[in-house]
């Protein structure tokens, strides 16, 4: 399955809604824990951890074995990496290690609630790809608990090789970048109204801040001056005045997120498929 699969599949458009609304649903079930993972850089270090904590044998990670990933793709710096780090023992979702013999290795392990996390992570991409094409691997990953340390680790490698997945262009970066920016992005993909119309701009069934940044991380002033690039931009706009009347997007926002959607739904297709479970 290709990018280009995805995003002419007549079943694109309410499957990516459903997965929006399916993202939201995650943060309003666990909100702290999925802020540890809130901007594009801190989600992927996120991922990568993981990653490494399938890929061990005894699911502990190095924090040395962290900083080279980090490093070798550019994610952030050693500092940023180490903050962040230090950041997920301090909410509880990562756990320092028994030590064994070198105590400056500093091992951690993952807490239980950032697996099932990611299981639920997971099954939204599988659930939108089954609607793509009615295929059952969001059941078989129900069934087969032993297949997420398998797939969500080739998912990592296929993301870390995709510059249209690590490092985002236009106004998605505009967002991604900002704290829990991609949720905002998710809340305005969920919000549309009827995509079906050819217009140029897209309504959606919001109308004021409050309701763009109820439940994130998000102060009203850096809402604020990121709505105004993107709008600066022609990505969205207000059908009158700002805040106090429908909130539209552009075609063109749409497209780059659905571009970046389909990106890495390849990926998790095709590194589920190279599992061997069948569709």
């Amino acid at each position: 399955m290709t990018p280009v699969d995805i995003l002419q599949n007549a079943e694109l458009r309410p499957a990516i809604r459903q997965q929006a609304e399916a993202f939201l649903g995650i943060h309003a079930h666990a909100p702290l824990l999925a802020s540890v993972f809130a901007t594009q850089q801190r989600y992927m270090m996120g991922q990568i951890f993981l990653s490494l904590t399938y890929k061990s044998s005894d699911g502990r990670v190095l924090l040395a074995e962290f900083l080279r990933k980090v490093e070798q793709f550019r994610i952030a710096s050693p500092n940023t990496a180490e903050a962040f780090v230090r950041e997920m023992v301090r909410e509880g979702i990562g756990i320092p290690a028994p030590e064994r013999k070198d105590r400056r290795s500093r091992p951690l392990m993952v807490a239980e609630a950032a697996h099932v996390m990611m299981r639920r992570w997971m099954a939204i991409h599988l659930h939108t790809l089954d609607r793509l094409d009615g295929g059952a691997r969001a059941a078989t990953l129900s069934t087969q608990p032993d297949l997420l340390p398998i797939l969500q680790p080739r998912v990592v490698d296929g993301i870390l090789q995709s510059d249209v997945c690590i490092r985002p262009s236009g106004t998605f970066a505009l967002f991604s970048w900002l704290n829990d920016g991609g949720l905002l992005m998710d809340r305005l993909i969920a919000g549309l109204t009827d995509t079906r119309e050819r217009a140029s701009q897209v309504a959606t069934a919001l109308s004021s801040y409050t309701q763009l940044r109820t439940g994130l991380a998000i102060s009203r002033s850096h809402l604020t001056r990121k709505l105004h690039a993107a709008e600066a931009a022609g990505s969205l706009g207000w059908t009158g005045a700002r805040g106090r009347s429908t909130l539209w997007v552009s075609r063109g926002f749409i497209a780059e997120y659905d571009a970046y959607q389909a990106e890495k739904l390849a990926i998790v297709a095709n590194s589920f498929a190279a599992t061997g479970t069948g569709i």
